[in-house]
């Protein structure tokens, strides 16, 4: 695992859950041991200057009130398990699209498409890249990377600070 892809990783996810959600999160020291039965998960891939995907997974009792947050509905309880998904995709796009940069430089370009079902593919997701667990009030978020063939050498803006980017994935 790639510490430095690690804390970008959750600095990208935390900044996204709150400009694009209203959702607080903090790093978790260690792996919760949450059942997978608990947790929703999205996989979106990507190719560019190299492939891959994020996995972005969240405590179902925390769905709800994401996708409340993003449609700006008045009650959470009011949509559907659709909406609450397609939520959840969404937060996915966006913090691929933020992370990506922050790893490989602004100037890369990269094609993000989301993968469905989650469950599919299981074996890459074992030895991930980099890996994020963060606490929110209801539950958790965990977040994972994988590089087909792994990083490559020299990424653009591993040293530098996260870049401040809208919320567009």
């Amino acid at each position: 695992m790639n510490p430095a892809v690690s804390a970008r990783l959750a600095a990208v996810t935390m900044a996204t859950l709150e400009r694009l959600a209203f959702l607080f999160a903090s790093p978790m020291e260690e792996a919760p041991a949450a059942e997978e039965a608990g947790l929703e998960t999205v996989r979106v891939e990507f190719t560019g200057a190299f492939t891959g995907g994020l996995e972005l997974s969240l405590s179902v009792p925390v769905l709800a009130e994401l996708a409340a947050n993003m449609l700006g509905a008045g009650e959470a309880a009011a949509l559907s398990a659709d909406e609450q998904r397609d939520a959840l995709k969404e937060l996915a796009n966006v913090v691929c699209g933020n992370l990506l940069p922050a790893i490989a430089g602004r100037a890369t370009a990269f094609n993000l498409q989301a993968r469905d079902p989650a469950g599919a593919g299981l074996a890459q997701w074992e030895r991930p890249l980099a890996v994020s667990h963060l606490a929110l009030e209801n539950g958790i978020c965990r977040v994972r990377v994988h590089l087909d063939g792994g990083l490559p050498p020299d990424p653009a803006s591993l040293a530098a600070e996260p870049a401040e980017r809208s919320e567009r994935g």
